[in-house]
């Protein structure tokens, strides 16, 4: 969980949890829901956290992460024919 790879980053540079949520801009109860992985760790905070440790974004993730695109909506072969049809 990133979390935890972002409580093992603090600690390794010897910082507080106080320290990291105030440079982020949080109080230190939200920025510990981050490390517990009890919230979402949004794309700002990942930026964010990116810069304080010094280290990529894609450092936050596990390997087995997988990004997944969204599914496109097809159109069915009735709804192409019937949008080829000249109306009468």
């Amino acid at each position: 969980m990133p979390g935890t790879v972002i409580k093992q980053l603090r600690m390794k540079m010897n910082l507080k949890q106080d320290n990291v949520a105030k440079a982020m801009g949080i109080s230190q109860a939200a920025y510990s829901k981050i490390e517990n992985n009890l919230t979402e760790l949004t794309v700002r905070h990942c930026k964010m956290l990116s810069k304080i440790f010094g280290v990529n974004v894609y450092d936050f993730l596990e390997d087995d992460f997988e990004i997944v695109r969204p599914k496109q909506k097809q159109i069915t072969v009735q709804a192409e024919q019937s949008l080829a049809e000249p109306e009468s």
